[in-house]
């Protein structure tokens, strides 16, 4: 189970993180750099790190519907 400091930060971390790398980066590349920059942040155990990696695994639809639809929330042609 992820702390909620941890949840807060991934969360913080997924929104601050541009549309567009987000959107072009694999899921393998996108869950690596989520886990390095909490990494860098917390010190994370070995139980952690598997509990991030399934947490990210089983929301990544999530975090790319996200993106996309903050996407099309600044175009201006958007309708």
């Amino acid at each position: 189970m992820l702390s909620p400091a941890l949840l807060h930060d991934l969360w913080q971390l997924i929104e601050e993180l541009p549309t567009s790398s987000l959107m072009k980066w694999d899921d393998i590349r996108l869950v690596s750099w989520l886990q390095e920059q909490l990494e860098q942040r917390f010190r994370l155990k070995e139980e952690d790190r598997k509990n991030i990696e399934q947490y990210l695994d089983s929301h990544l639809l999530l975090i790319r519907e996200m993106a996309e639809s903050s996407q099309y929330q600044y175009c201006p042609l958007a309708v």
